[in-house]
């Protein structure tokens, strides 16, 4: 069939909306926050309060995070009975089972051959060296845990608590178990099934509102598991079984009110709506072989979807809600379909129209043709973009569509005479957009902007390819570039542009450059970490190998850049004095400390 659609909205997995409070530094995104993840692991047996509840503000110290560990694993009895040795003469008489069986079992090695360093704080890199011991062999926590080393340098900056142990110990029970020679494809939390810590009935239970639910129609309990059936999996886990393995699901970034399948079987298309508990499959509509749907968004009660019928060729934008599916709108053929959710309802744009989807209707929205949809703010405004080869212009359209503020920003950047006859696709390319937005800034080539009392606010002109706000000062500080240059890099075969020295925007919009102007090619920014305290914390990309990028974790300080760290890519490549040579050769550009 030939592809008809670009969708924007199709691939993550069904959630809830996230947890309101979270304690501590790690986030998770998972829909249950860190006191509700705390309950889920108290309810499965591996995590206990205290005196005062769960404590989640509370550091804690290497004995309590043994305690804790032990239980995580579900080798709490185990350690009280076998109560085995260990070599270290500072462990408290109640915490000795616990240290004795993580050093038997490889998990801990203290501080020294003679120290545990039992009333010492643990830190967020201990605590997540001895999840990954836990479930893989060695130290490097990063791929069991899917953590970045800039998330746990920040969490240890800011002084590690129980709640980010609760955090990290959550994210634990989706990781795979690959210690020793176990390679059956099992999560950790599938690991404690198999072992009788808990049953899935009870992971079901505790995690259902917790932690991310998927739908997969695959094998799922290691390699020799052939039940195909369309399953509700939580943490690797198989919680609910359905009854039949021709349906997939389809996905969307957006957590709309149902949950939706389809099958191309015996001749023809069924779309289905699926009971996220039982798994149960109803059928909306069956359709010519060869058809296909997408999702678009929501809007309180209901839910939106396209529909291409391969039989008339007619691609249908549909409304379901309960079980009832109703024809709203017919799409233009061969259109892409790109959908923004916002907390008023989603917007549809198609084929250079732009709709509002509501709860009862579907509203044309008076926007300009050429102007391309690039978000929808927390407040409700939609952004748009018309980019061009000269210039870009950026609007923001309330929910009603009446203006609410543009700008135009030019292309400073001069194309090269011999790319210019390669097309306007080309050209475009090399013009200023917006690249990013979260929920208090969009930001890329054409500036920083926010919502402010219902309208779009440029805060600053210049590209802005990434951004920190200084809470001491007001000031935000951006990832820039000198005007004219295009400072750009290619990692896993995607291209991105960045900049090429930082910014300080003041309150007033005030803009102060914090490095001086170097030779083109000399600084290659990745991100801002934090910007507070007078000093800028980021990131400079370093090619490792082919479509590859290693990173240097720098201080800004007082016009001086300190080179703090470097990923063990770049370590591997250049030797463990790969940080002194950065730092030489930024001292060779007049930034070294």
């Amino acid at each position: 069939m030939k592809k008809l659609f670009t969708a924007l909205c199709i691939t993550g997995a069904l959630t809830l909306a996230a947890g309101a409070a979270d304690v501590g530094t790690i986030g998770n995104s998972f829909p249950g926050d860190t006191e509700a993840q705390a309950q889920m692991l108290y309810d499965l047996g591996l995590f206990r309060g205290t005196e005062q509840g769960f404590a989640l503000e509370k550091p804690m110290t290497r004995a309590e995070a043994a305690v804790m560990l032990t239980r995580l694993l579900g080798a709490e009895q185990a350690a009280l009975v076998e109560n085995r040795q260990h070599p270290f003469g500072d462990v408290p008489q109640w915490a000795a089972p616990y240290v004795g069986w993580l050093y038997q079992n490889g998990l801990t090695r203290g501080v020294s051959d003679a120290a545990y360093g039992a009333d010492e704080n643990v830190t967020c890199v201990q605590y997540c060296t001895f999840l990954a011991r836990a479930a893989a062999d060695g130290d490097d926590y990063r791929p069991v845990l899917s953590l970045g080393e800039t998330e746990v340098t920040a969490c240890d900056r800011a002084g590690f608590v129980r709640g980010d142990a609760v955090s990290l110990s959550a994210r634990l029970l989706g990781a795979y178990y690959t210690k020793g020679e176990d390679a059956s494809g099992v999560t950790v939390a599938q690991k404690l099934i198999d072992k009788g810590v808990f049953t899935k009935e009870q992971l079901k239970a505790a995690a259902w509102d917790v932690l991310p639910r998927s739908y997969a129609r695959q094998s799922l309990h290691g390699a020799d598991d052939n039940d195909y059936r369309l399953s509700c999996v939580i943490a690797g886990v198989p919680v609910v079984r359905g009854e039949q393995s021709e349906a997939v699901v389809l996905y969307t970034d957006k957590a709309l009110n149902g949950l939706y399948g389809e099958s191309q079987q015996d001749g023809q298309y069924v779309l289905y709506q699926i009971d996220p508990e039982t798994v149960r499959l109803t059928a909306l509509g069956a359709y010519a072989e060869g058809s296909a749907a997408g999702l678009v968004g929501r809007a309180g009660q209901t839910d939106y979807l396209w529909l291409h019928d391969s039989a008339d060729g007619r691609t249908t934008l549909y409304a379901v809600r309960g079980s009832a599916m109703q024809a709203k709108l017919e799409l233009p053929a061969d259109a892409s379909v790109g959908s923004w959710q916002g907390k008023n309802g989603c917007v549809l744009q198609s084929g250079g129209a732009f709709y509002r989807l509501g709860e009862d209707e579907v509203l044309p929205l008076a926007i300009a043709a050429g102007e391309e949809l690039f978000a929808v703010t927390e407040g409700g405004l939609l952004v748009t973009q018309n980019v061009g080869r000269e210039q870009t212009t950026v609007s923001a359209w309330r929910w009603d569509g009446e203006a609410a503020g543009s700008y135009t920003v030019y292309n400073d950047y001069i194309v090269p005479a011999e790319q210019q006859a390669y097309g306007e696709q080309l050209l475009l390319h090399y013009a200023p957009r917006l690249t990013g937005s979260d929920q208090a800034y969009l930001y890329g080539g054409a500036g920083l902007y926010r919502e402010q009392d219902g309208l779009l606010v440029q805060v600053s002109a210049q590209p802005a390819y990434a951004y920190a706000a200084d809470e001491t000062d007001g000031s935000i500080v951006i990832i820039t570039r000198d005007a004219g240059r295009r400072v750009e890099y290619t990692e896993s075969a995607v291209s991105f542009l960045t900049g090429d020295t930082l910014a300080r925007v003041s309150a007033d919009g005030t803009v102060t450059r914090l490095l001086p102007t170097l030779p083109a090619g000399s600084l290659l920014m990745g991100q801002i970490e934090d910007a507070r305290d007078g000093a800028v914390r980021f990131t400079l990309l370093k090619a490792t190998e082919p479509r590859m990028m290693g990173r240097f974790r720098c201080t800004l300080r007082d016009g001086r850049v300190t080179v703090d760290s470097a990923s063990d890519d770049i370590l591997y490549i250049w030797g463990e004095n790969a940080v002194y040579k950065e730092q030489e050769r930024l001292g060779g550009l007049g930034l070294g400390a």
